[in-house]
């Protein structure tokens, strides 16, 4: 779900970019599944673009598209994490910069870049709309009906090619629910 261009082998790219092999709004869709079809579904980077409700609708979705026994691991920004590494003014992490030499971080100061990523920040010409820390996004789950809700350190999973699919880890947390 949400891989923008990203091609994994074994897995159907959904996205709203047009390239993907299945372009759906997912702020405005569900997944188009039936009910337990499918063995993995992975969201990497990209449920804190939806509102705390959507997300919990779209976890919901994942449940029911799931198959008994099925795997689910999602990537997110680590609220806090970003928090302690603000609170340390790590100016190393907020001062990156993109292969294009662009700033990761919007703003010219160290609280410019903490507080346009905490209300907004922009990747894509999508806005952030909510952050999580693991307890906030592993209770979306519980609610969605997960029985093993887990936090998983960075390629630590039971999913199999995990290098492919995990990506910045010093400021994402790793969860894994299986239904």
């Amino acid at each position: 779900m949400c891989s923008g261009s990203v091609r994994i082998p074994g897995y159907l790219n959904l996205d709203i970019s047009a390239g993907a092999d299945l372009p759906i709004n997912l702020a405005k869709r569900n997944l188009p599944f039936s009910d337990s079809c499918i063995e993995v579904v992975v969201c990497m980077s990209a449920i804190n673009y939806f509102t705390r409700d959507r997300a919990q609708e779209l976890i919901n979705e994942v449940f029911r598209v799931l198959k008994p026994g099925g795997m689910t691991r999602f990537g997110v920004q680590d609220l806090e994490k970003l928090a302690c590494l603000y609170v340390k003014k790590d100016r190393d992490f907020f001062f990156q910069k993109l292969p294009d030499g662009s700033y990761r971080f919007e703003g010219p100061t160290l609280g410019d870049k903490f507080a346009a990523w905490m209300y907004g920040y922009e990747s894509g010409g999508h806005t952030c709309s909510y952050f999580y820390d693991y307890e906030s996004l592993a209770y979306l789950f519980y609610e969605a009906g997960f029985s093993i809700v887990e936090k998983k350190k960075y390629q630590q999973s039971r999913i199999a090619d995990i290098e492919l699919l995990d990506n910045r880890p010093g400021q994402m947390f790793f969860l894994e629910a299986r239904k």
